[in-house]
């Protein structure tokens, strides 16, 4: 009798603490499982209706005239033009924020420009800032 009460205690001990946290890991697993499904199937649908964007065409035209044309075709004064070998730093003293931000995007888009380093200072006046900003033509 105590061999076969020992023996159930064993049985018992087995479910309790190995079977019963395998069976409970494995639901939990299986829940992580489905929702990672979930989210690649989701990412899959939004990629197959993502708009393509065209890549820029590599300008013949330097980057300075480029940044000056645009720059004035959005009215932001610029105050200093810097090469720094394949980059070229500017300098603007007062303009807007909306302004600003606009035109960095317009260039990153249209004029074959990146903006390497992009750095704003908030100024007095509201919504007015100051801006060091470093480009490189897009390879």
């Amino acid at each position: 009798m105590v061999l076969g009460g020992g023996g159930v205690l064993v049985m018992l001990g087995l479910w309790l603490y190995v079977w019963q946290p395998l069976m409970v890991e494995r639901e939990a697993q299986s829940a992580r499982i489905a929702g990672y499904l979930s989210t690649l199937q989701i990412a899959r649908a939004a990629a197959s209706g993502a708009p393509v964007i065209a890549p820029v065409a590599a300008s013949t035209t330097p980057i300075g005239p480029r940044v000056t044309q645009s720059a004035e075709e959005a009215g932001i004064p610029l105050a200093r033009l810097d090469p720094d070998g394949e980059r070229l730093r500017i300098t603007v003293a007062k303009a807007g924020f909306a302004e600003v931000t606009s035109w960095i995007a317009s260039l990153e888009a249209s004029s074959g420009v990146r903006a390497v380093a992009v750095e704003m200072d908030r100024l007095t006046e509201p919504g007015q800032i100051s801006l060091r900003l470093t480009l490189e033509d897009v390879q």
